[in-house]
């Protein structure tokens, strides 16, 4: 597929950043250097580092499943919680109090407010949580690296057939684990910088390239707009039958905002040089987080145009004949099978769909469907009904998942692939090696050093780190080897990380809100929560292969589908358990967003119950804030007092004594671009006057195109140059800090006598 100049496309900047971490070793020479590299990051750093860390190969392909069988309609009811994200973003909500803390993890900030005990059992659920929920992005992210470059799955070896996929999976985590152990967090902090310098304009190149490929008007907007009622991809008064992802997944997502459920606690929120500067780079990334968007939505048109508009049928058959394949020989290693499966689906004759002139699709009739139904009836041919229903449900979830890679491969000319291939090269890099030292962070700090009475040496503290780095790198391997996912990758990453972030927005947000908060509620949170999650899980995961056969045998199914529906009546169609008998048979009706919300609502009320019942005393807030003394006085202004209305402007926008001159007109431009322009002109005034004026799906097309492709890709060439400059400047101020910071040994994330608070337990 590739020439020798396109691996060197690919290759040279891999080496590159691989060999930047190298360069970072010679800076860790504490133990606070490795694990929060120093706390020396300033905004623009912790901007791309953080921007790099969050963007997945697993993100793209999730986005691109959701919105080809969603649309983005639903995206535009996301605006309502845009004043909220921006004025959490102004007040630094959790995360400024938490910097203010100066822990260095999430366990030691639970082991000062509430307890040893409570740190460990935290760092279980947290690292098996986040262990759980992102071991997939690896499988995730070779499959799409198998899929992009037409990889056979199995290769013969000395005669014998092995699969190709682990030993991808090696390599890919190798990469990661390498940047880790060279230089901790540096490593991780410099190189996703670096990353972030070459992702910008490549990601500008990509939206060109697609809207010069594709015809908005001709080809992108009339598929999105060919839709039956109630499931519009544009028009956001039009989507009461969408189901996984609705206004409902909204409410969830306020109240997660609100109580700290995205709150990581480790991660870059760590390594800022201040509080203030933290906030800053949140800030920033609320701004200027446009290309991070449109690149996916961009990928979402191509893929919708490619498979749906009649100019390219016979290319979308194509791709529809080799995905069912290939994922069947990836399934099962039974040739025959993949062999009955490909021929079904050679069967199905190239869909043209004349938009204006067919019916509508629709999710239970899209131009995928006599595919998948013609897989479905084969593999009943094949196996018992069980085995086949299970086999479907893995098939339907690959074949959407691996529709991307192969999309691109087809589309996109060789040079853009090699590049794209590249920045996928980059992105698992730095995800995986993200991921991998949080989890270790935690079980090391939060789990392993409160065993020590105490503190380890350094040079022992540092192998003990290494050590489980390399254990939880393992740990990836084999769960991203072995682990089926069988939903939505947002919804399984959901379910997984809920046993976690469904308890600790409580524990978090109300322990650094007030003062009633014990220990004894924070452990009933979090054991509430975890309980429900994992009782979740175990069902999803089992539903088609093990529970419904169970409940068919004893005679309960239909008592239970009952139940559900019954139970979701009131709130539908925003909630809707009463499923079709073909959904019924390979889904668990009630989906991940659901059950975390039920736990979340679980875990506050347990939290704040037995908090009331147990608390004694309250909690000295302010001596854990190391806001006693002097040193948090404030000097006065020397330019006198401002006005009473520029007082309060300033106290909306979240301005204080710390903002330099640039800091307030950072705050105004991010509150005008965001709240004026955002949330005022392009979501209310837009929802009133379609509202008002009933607009037209095309009408609808143009908003999107305008607010949801143009203006963002504007504003992203901007904040390129700009974010290029910034992140330049102040990688060399990291390295400049790194060299002439005083270190000392004491910082090694363990919670001294001096430090522990006198508790309300």
């Amino acid at each position: 597929m590739f020439s020798w100049y396109h691996w060197l496309i690919v290759a040279v900047p891999v080496l590159a950043v691989c060999a930047l971490a190298v360069r970072c070793r010679r800076y860790v020479r504490s133990v606070s250097d490795f694990l929060v590299a120093g706390r020396c990051a300033g905004r623009y750093v912790l901007l791309s580092g953080g921007m790099m860390g969050n963007l997945a190969v697993t993100s793209l392909v999730a986005w691109v499943e959701t919105h080809y069988n969603n649309g983005w309609a639903f995206q535009f009811w996301n605006s309502l919680l845009t004043p909220l994200a921006i004025m959490l973003s102004l007040y630094g909500w959790i995360t400024y109090r938490f910097r203010e803390t100066r822990a260095m993890s999430a366990g030691q900030f639970f082991e000062m407010r509430y307890s040893r005990g409570l740190r460990r059992l935290a760092a279980v659920l947290r690292g098996g949580a986040d262990l759980l929920g992102n071991c997939i992005g690896p499988a995730v992210a070779v499959r799409f690296f198998i899929y992009l470059l037409g990889i056979p799955h199995r290769i013969m070896v000395c005669g014998v057939q092995v699969r190709t996929f682990p030993f991808l999976l090696a390599a890919c985590l190798s990469l990661a684990l390498l940047v880790i152990l060279t230089g901790g967090r540096i490593s991780l902090l410099v190189t996703d910088a670096a990353q972030g310098l070459v992702a910008y304009p490549l990601f500008v190149v990509v939206i060109v390239f697609v809207l010069c490929r594709f015809s908005w008007w001709d080809e992108i907007a009339p598929v999105m707009a060919d839709r039956v009622p109630g499931e519009s991809f544009l028009d956001p008064y039009d989507i009461s039958q969408l189901r996984d992802f609705n206004l409902f997944a909204l409410v969830v997502m306020f109240y997660r905002k609100i109580m700290g459920g995205e709150w990581v606690g480790n991660g870059y929120g760590t390594v800022a040089k201040s509080a203030h500067e933290g906030k800053m780079a949140t800030l920033l990334g609320t701004f200027g987080s446009g290309l991070s968007t449109v690149m996916p939505f961009i990928l979402v048109c191509c893929v919708l145009a490619t498979m749906n508009h009649r100019h390219y049928a016979e290319e979308a058959h194509r791709i529809r004949q080799e995905l069912s394949v290939r994922v069947a020989e990836e399934l099962s290693p039974d040739a025959a099978l993949a062999e009955a499966v490909g021929a079904a689906a050679a069967a199905v004759p190239a869909q043209v769909h004349e938009i204006g002139v067919d019916p509508p699709l629709s999710r239970a009739s899209s131009l995928d469907t006599p595919t998948l139904d013609a897989v479905r009836e084969t593999l009943h041919e094949h196996l018992d009904e069980p085995a086949a229903n299970k086999f479907f449900q893995g098939y339907r979830t690959t074949y959407m998942q691996q529709m991307l890679p192969v999309v691109m491969r087809t589309t996109f000319p060789r040079w853009l692939t090699a590049l794209l291939l590249m920045l996928c090269i980059l992105l698992v890099i730095s995800t995986d090696d993200t991921r991998i030292f949080d989890i270790a962070m935690t079980w090391t700090q939060d789990f392993v050093l409160p065993f020590f009475r105490k503190a380890p040496s350094p040079r022992l503290h540092l192998a003990i780190f290494k050590a489980v780095v390399l254990l939880v790198g393992a740990c990836f391997w084999l769960g991203s080897y072995l682990f089926a996912q069988l939903d939505y990758i947002n919804m399984f990453i959901t379910i997984g990380c809920s046993m976690w972030f469904t308890g600790a927005g409580a524990i978090v947000t109300l322990g650094l809100y007030w003062r009633r908060g014990t220990t004894a509620g924070a452990y009933a949170s979090l054991l509430s929560a975890a309980s429900i999650s994992l009782g979740g899980i175990l069902v999803q995961r089992n539903w088609a292969g093990a529970v419904l056969p169970w409940l068919a045998a004893h005679g309960l199914d239909g008592k239970v589908r009952h139940f559900l529906a019954a139970a979701s009546s009131p709130f539908d169609p925003w909630i809707r358990w009463a499923v079709s008998d073909a959904e019924w048979v390979v889904k668990f009706p009630v989906n991940s967003v659901e059950l975390s919300f039920i736990a979340m609502l679980v875990a506050l009320l347990c939290y704040v119950t037995v908090s009331l019942l147990t608390c004694r005393k309250p909690f000295d807030l302010d001596a854990m804030l190391h806001r006693n003394g002097a040193a948090d006085a404030v000097r006065p202004s020397s330019r006198g007092a401002p006005s009473f209305a520029r007082r309060m402007m300033a106290h909306i926008v979240g301005i204080t004594p710390e903002y330099r001159r640039e800091d307030r007109v950072l705050a105004w431009v991010v509150f005008g671009h965001s709240i004026v322009y955002g949330f005022v002109g392009a979501f209310a005034l837009v929802a009133i006057c379609a509202k008002v004026f009933h607009w037209s799906v095309h009408a609808w097309s143009i908003k999107f195109f305008v607010t949801g492709l143009m203006v963002p890709l504007l504003f992203g060439i901007v904040t390129t140059v700009w974010f290029t400059w910034g992140t330049t400047r102040d990688l060399r101020r990291l390295f400049r800090d790194l060299e002439t910071r005083v270190r000392d040994d004491r910082d090694n994330g363990m919670v001294e006598k001096s430090e522990q608070r006198t508790t309300n337990n």
